[in-house]
């Protein structure tokens, strides 16, 4: 008897996760028939796991727009964009935002999701590979101030959004980066699941390499701004500047609105009495405009109604789309300064996720020295007692390694490695290296293996070469117990305090 072949069932594209801008301008479908995108970047018929879904998300290959002789588009970087891992705060996925982006021209963007740096390694990885600068940030929800009189009155009234009061931050620095995290994470360790926030004193604790953009509808500025009036927002501007001197930023967006146009004049007001500079963001909160339908079923979702119920909380999320260095300036053509200044931001920020590669601990070396001269020292000094005799071939191999590990920067791990066995020599506790590190002759000059390469005739570029662009791996096998412990024990006492900033 026959098996039955279910039926193939055509999914639309939003329902396997993906935004409109990814169905379009995609090479991928066109190495065969089992792709999950077909020639033109559509899903292909019949159903597909999500993981499957995201894996060729990831794979996608993105596309940048023909350069042609023309007029070269006016500088503009995007500061404020959101991804789907803002819970229904945004609907496109870290690739599409990528792959729309590169499409616009946009040099580089800034990923700010709610509470959360989760979406940044995603976002990244595409940035790298379609040549955007990814920039990092969040909106970190913040406790809202005592509300006054007038206030409360002005929230009697139906509310359009959820009332949740954000600080939108930018990471500068590796510092910014660290205290961002450890921000987001004290917020969410103080909070039941899901309702993670921040005060101010945690604000003040961690706002070194920091950057704030100010006067969205709802951060606290927006806030103080709609509930009671200027002066209410310059005192909150005002504390944020004390928090974030020369760090602050006005932030301007225009999506069509007349009472956000009202918002911002009077931001441009506030920004030139403390002398803050304005800065144009899109407040992005989807990749393109045909994305707007999955957001505004989000919203719905949200605030608990239908999308025929959700009325004007629909019309105020409208063209919060990303847009083209022309068509922002555009936009501003009234505020030009701003915009030159999104691109003078983006350009100081010095971080992205490719500088939070590991970094060893500082080794100590005596006054006068540097890791690599210590570490030439100390082989050359063992080489005369393993290499039995050291000949013009183990002399030239020595040379051969230092050099190279000297131009990687990595005579630190090496002293680091040599300091563990020569602390386990001390003690008498057995310490054996393995693996590829027996293929250096450094290695075996300092007493970290037990193997004579050169004589072994073993190929040192199995362990170490500028090619690979790797970490050198050196195993230790140690006994397992107490004088294990002792050996980590030692390990933290030695590195602590010294790991790079």
């Amino acid at each position: 008897m026959a098996r039955k072949v279910p039926p193939k069932v055509d999914v639309p594209a939003r329902n396997m996760g993906l935004s409109g801008s990814m169905r379009k301008g995609s090479d991928h479908g066109k190495r065969g028939g089992n792709d999950l995108l077909d020639a033109r970047g559509e899903p292909n018929p019949g159903y597909a796991a999500p993981g499957a879904v995201k894996e060729q998300l990831r794979r996608r290959r993105f596309q940048t727009p023909r350069k042609r002789r023309s007029k070269p588009s006016p500088p503009y970087a995007e500061l404020h964009a959101a991804s789907s891992f803002s819970f229904l705060r945004g609907s496109s996925q870290p690739e599409d935002l990528v792959a729309r982006a590169a499409a616009l021209g946009l040099p580089s963007v800034a990923l700010l999701d709610r509470n959360g740096v989760s979406g940044a390694p995603r976002f990244y990885k595409a940035a790298r590979e379609a040549g955007i600068r990814a920039l990092v940030g969040a909106e970190a929800v913040i406790d809202r101030p005592q509300a006054s009189a007038v206030s409360r009155q002005r929230e009697e009234r139906p509310a359009l959004d959820d009332e949740e009061t954000r600080v939108n931050l930018l990471v500068g620095s590796r510092q910014g980066y660290r205290n961002l995290c450890r921000l987001l994470t004290a917020g969410a360790l103080s909070h039941p699941k899901g309702e993670a926030k921040i005060d101010w004193t945690l604000l003040e604790e961690h706002a070194t390499g920091l950057h704030c953009l100010a006067g969205s509808e709802a951060d606290p500025v927006g806030r103080a701004l709609a509930r009671e009036g200027l002066d209410a927002a310059r005192r909150q501007l005002e504390r944020l500047h004390a928090v974030f001197p020369r760090r602050l930023h006005v932030e301007l967006s225009r999506h069509g609105i007349r009472a956000e146009e009202h918002r911002n004049q009077a931001l441009v007001r506030l920004a030139e009495r403390l002398r803050a500079p304005v800065v144009a963001t899109g407040g992005v909160r989807y990749a393109a405009a045909r994305d707007k339908p999955l957001f505004d079923l989000m919203t719905a979702i949200r605030h608990h109604v239908t999308v025929d119920d959700a009325g004007a909380r629909l019309a105020r999320e409208r063209q919060r789309r990303l847009r083209s260095p022309v068509e922002m300036h555009r936009l501003f053509a009234d505020l030009p300064r701003a915009v030159h200044a999104a691109h003078e931001l983006a350009a100081e920020l010095d971080f992205t996720l490719a500088d939070l590669g590991y970094r060893f601990p500082d080794y100590p070396v005596p006054r006068g020295e540097t890791p690599i001269s210590r570490l030439r020292e100390l082989t050359w000094r063992g080489a005369r007692e393993r290499f039995r005799p050291l000949t013009a071939r183990a002399g030239a191999q020595l040379e051969k390694e230092l050099a190279l590990i000297g131009k990687l920067d990595l005579a630190g791990y090496f002293l680091i490695v040599q300091d563990i066995v020569r602390f386990c020599k001390e003690q008498r506790i057995l310490a054996q290296g393995r693996g590829s590190a027996a293929n250096s002759a450094v290695c075996y000059a300092l007493s970290i293996t037990a193997i004579d390469p050169v004589k072994m005739d073993l190929l040192f570029e199995r362990f170490l070469s500028e090619e690979r662009g790797e970490w050198p791996d050196i195993d230790l096998d140690l006994p397992s117990g107490d004088q294990r412990e002792k050996v980590i024990q030692y390990v933290y006492r030695a590195t602590a305090g010294t790991a790079r900033r």
